[in-house]
């Protein structure tokens, strides 16, 4: 099965970020993040059978509760993304996450963490203009995840949470 470890956000965050979704869609086309799969990727662990260690890994794991600020948008290539201002915590977190599960020899990408929120992926249209406003959220939990196609359609299932 597919694996990740994520945030997911407060309604007030999800709202903002559903406006988005809908201001891209009036001005374009493309793949658009179903609203129930709208996270913050902090490691991809890709295909995977070690749920029970990736579960130890984030329970060993300690982080406190902290705010997050998500505003701004912006792409790379064909994909279009809502920001996060620079947060250490998240930072920490993002490293501390990746950690214990490379102290446990579960391979999670190696690409450095670079934090954003896919709002479309393909997304075709000569001239998008997207505002997302600065909101704020206090992040309290993280998820392990699990990603299906089911039906054609991408989906997303939580496998266990970690309070922090």
């Amino acid at each position: 099965m597919r694996l990740f470890v994520a945030l997911h956000f407060s309604p007030e965050i999800k709202t903002v970020l559903l406006t988005a979704i809908d201001d891209l869609r009036r001005q374009s086309t493309g793949n658009f993040t179903h609203p129930e799969n709208l996270h913050l990727t902090l490691a991809f662990i890709g295909e995977s059978d070690r749920v029970s260690e990736a579960k130890a890994a984030l329970s060993a794991g300690t982080a406190a509760p902290f705010e997050l600020t998500v505003g701004g948008a912006g792409k790379f290539g064909e994909l279009w993304w809502a920001g996060i201002d620079n947060n250490p915590a998240l930072s920490a977190l993002a490293a501390s996450v990746r950690n214990e599960l490379t102290k446990r020899n579960i391979d999670c990408d190696p690409k450095p963490f670079k934090a954003h929120i896919t709002l479309a992926r393909e997304v075709l249209s000569k001239e998008i203009k997207l505002t997302i406003p600065p909101t704020i959220m206090t992040v309290n939990r993280i998820s392990l995840m699990r990603s299906d196609r089911i039906n054609g359609k991408l989906t997303y299932t939580e496998v266990f949470v970690k309070a922090l």
